[in-house]
């Protein structure tokens, strides 16, 4: 089986990109894979955001709101594993593709349209579990060495204890993966038509990994 563990810029477009090439693959493989959407905050996420020349007013507005939006996505998640995936996307897509800003009227509004029970849900986006939850991703984040977001870490739990550092989480890099340990060939995991085949990276062999994979 592999395990995933995917870190995610919560309000950030590539990410959206990683989220579903990894829903792609589970829904491939079914049984076979289990993925959490991990959310990163860090100075680099930050910096990618702000102006030229900000001011320390802005850095703080900027990592405000960024914290703010990883608190409601873990406030989603403490109503299951699949609503809190849905909010993530849905909120990623109101402000990627609808050019929404992010704020909890925006957030609850998601959460409306994902079903949650909204009473839980704002009181959950401040409370000291979510808060504690936010701590826990971040301290996995320093332990897996992640430095930027739309990194991923895939362990094949059958094999090994290792995990393999994926920091360009395209479907072609996925079927990678897959393929060098034993896990589905890529004539398998390409074959649904309905999906685009456009989103390629570098497929090289070196080893048993292909170069864009690192050992943990």
């Amino acid at each position: 089986m592999l395990e995933v563990y995917l870190f995610v810029n919560p309000l950030g477009a590539r990410c959206i990109r990683s989220e579903q090439n990894i829903m792609r693959l589970a829904d491939h493989l079914n049984s076979k894979v289990s993925f959490q959407f991990v959310p990163l905050l860090n100075q680099q996420i930050i910096e990618q955001a702000l102006p030229e020349r900000p001011t320390l007013a802005q850095r703080n507005a900027y990592f405000n709101v960024y914290y703010q939006a990883i608190l409601a996505y873990k406030a989603a998640l403490f109503q299951g594993k699949r609503k809190g995936r849905k909010f993530l996307l849905d909120m990623q897509t109101a402000v990627v593709n609808d050019h929404q800003k992010f704020s909890q009227n925006l957030a609850v509004e998601v959460a409306k349209d994902c079903r949650l029970d909204l009473d839980m849900f704002t009181e959950d986006c401040d409370s000291d579990l979510a808060k504690q939850a936010f701590k826990t991703d971040q301290k996995l984040a320093a332990e897996m060495k992640i430095q930027q977001s739309s990194s991923a870490v895939i362990f094949n739990c059958d094999v090994s204890e290792c995990g393999l550092l994926l920091n360009d989480v395209t479907y072609d890099s996925l079927c990678d993966v897959c393929e060098s340990q034993g896990v589905a060939t890529r004539e398998m995991l390409m074959a649904e038509p309905n999906y685009p085949k456009n989103d390629q990276a570098n497929s090289a062999s070196l080893g048993a990994f292909p170069p864009h994979l690192r050992v943990l």
